[in-house]
């Protein structure tokens, strides 16, 4: 099962799509949305992703006490919210345009189906679904009618909304589907953001699946690479500083070249490192997984004996059982709590995150523990 969006093939033995997703963070300035079309080239990202619409495409001008909103996102109501965060439709056309100069792949989320015909004049490729709008039926089967591939966010949902938004997309002859397990949280808490929700949809609805990633920094991408994700979504910015409603949650540049180097180093890359016992070969999916299916247990001369005798403990005490479904029904975290506070799984990816960083083998492992241990 793959996808090929221009010269990027999407598929489980492929590298993630690495979407870099400017929402809000253009602060409606061209000049500024323009610099982040080049950080994320510069980090190594394939695809840009914009939002299109406006504020009367979602919502309506009220003050009513049910379209308040929490001061954090800087605003009183809903609608003045994204009066501020939608960008202006001129934008598109240049950001389309700088994107493909550099390189990326550019696609936006659409909101409105009154907007197709605008984006269909830019030639975008592909389409994303935000999970706030997986079950606007009208909105799937226009955009399913581009026969175009569609990526859909599942943020919120049960699995039944899943299915019937996949349903409704089927009859109207969509391209290819991918789905997105996405934790609408922002930021998401690491220990919620519930990785295996990848695997529950893979199987339940024989979809390629990848992870829109809300949390604060590289780990969590991370580990749904480990996992097998198809894709990768992640929130940027130039500064999380800067005044506006996403920025605080969103990558920096530096975490954004992580990111994108990390999973290259998942994917394939040669060792041998002086000080290693001359080891070398191919590091890939198939061999981390391997290594913690059987416990750990291998020798490995990258990973000295006692690191590796304990790491092999803290393999076996992860373990693969899963707790009852959590209230998305996708499953949830388990173990016990560790001196921080957090899950003796937590406390076994952080050692192993840590304590074998220095190689990109050992990184490997402890990035696929993070994503067994529910993180």
């Amino acid at each position: 099962m793959t996808l090929t969006l221009k010269n990027k093939t999407i598929g489980p033995d492929a590298p993630p799509l690495l979407i870099a997703e400017i929402s809000a963070n253009h602060d409606r300035d061209l000049d500024q949305a323009l610099a982040l079309v080049d950080i994320a080239a510069d980090a190594g990202w394939d695809a840009l992703k914009l939002q299109t619409y406006n504020a009367d495409s979602l919502t309506i001008p009220s003050r009513h006490p049910s379209m308040r909103i929490d001061p954090i996102w800087g605003k009183d109501t809903l609608y003045e919210l994204y009066q501020s965060a939608g960008m202006p439709m001129a934008f598109h056309a240049p950001l389309f345009a700088r994107a493909r100069q550099r390189g990326l792949l550019p696609f936006t989320s659409i909101y409105d189906p009154r907007d197709l015909d605008f984006i269909e004049s830019l030639g975008c490729a592909v389409y994303k679904i935000a999970s706030f709008e997986m079950t606007f039926d009208d909105l799937l089967t226009a955009v399913a009618g581009t026969g175009k591939p569609i990526i859909l966010s599942t943020g919120m949902a049960v699995m039944d909304e899943v299915a019937h938004a996949l349903n409704v997309l089927d009859k109207g002859n969509s391209g290819p589907v991918v789905l997105l397990h996405c934790c609408s949280s922002y930021p998401a808490p690491l220990d919620q953001i519930n990785l295996r929700a990848m695997t529950a949809m893979g199987d339940a609805f024989g979809r390629m699946v990848g992870f829109s990633d809300h949390t604060i920094g590289s780990r969590g991408p991370l580990a749904a690479a480990a996992m097998g994700a198809v894709a990768i979504e992640k929130h940027f910015t130039n500064d999380p500083a800067r005044p506006g409603p996403d920025h605080r949650f969103s990558a920096t540049p530096a975490v954004m070249a992580e990111i994108a180097a990390g999973v290259a180093g998942q994917m394939g890359v040669q060792i041998n490192q002086p000080g290693q016992h001359g080891f070398g070969r191919k590091v890939n999916l198939a061999v981390s997984r391997d290594r913690i299916g059987a416990g750990g247990d291998r020798h490995d001369p990258a990973i000295g004996d006692d690191d590796g005798r304990r790491a092999a403990r803290i393999a076996r005490s992860v373990g693969d059982d899963a707790a009852g479904p959590d209230r998305h029904g996708f499953g949830s975290k388990r173990g016990g709590d560790c001196q921080c506070g957090q899950s003796g799984d937590h406390a076994a990816a952080e050692f192993l995150h840590e304590k074998f960083l220095p190689c990109l083998v050992q990184r490997r492992f402890a990035v696929q523990l993070m994503a067994r241990a529910q993180v």
